[in-house]
């Protein structure tokens, strides 16, 4: 999988949680996932976790991918 695009970073619910978008390209299949990171405590100390989600995805000649991400192929 090559990674085609990453949005910014923006900020969620509470303070310690922050969600961005990453496109990435495999084989003729655009995928785009949403990403998160959060901190929580386990007890002892605080950690990081993050986790990925599919969102949606596009074949390379699909016309209801959006433009400026058919541009960046």
């Amino acid at each position: 999988m090559t990674t085609i695009h990453t949005t910014g970073e923006w900020s969620g619910y509470g303070k310690q949680n922050y969600y961005w978008n990453v496109y990435r390209l495999e084989g003729d299949i655009v995928s785009k996932f949403k990403c998160h990171r959060f901190k929580f405590f386990d007890g002892k100390e605080s950690n990081w976790q993050q986790d990925e989600s599919l969102e949606q995805s596009w074949a390379i000649d699909d016309p209801a991918m959006p433009e400026w991400l058919r541009g960046k192929l």
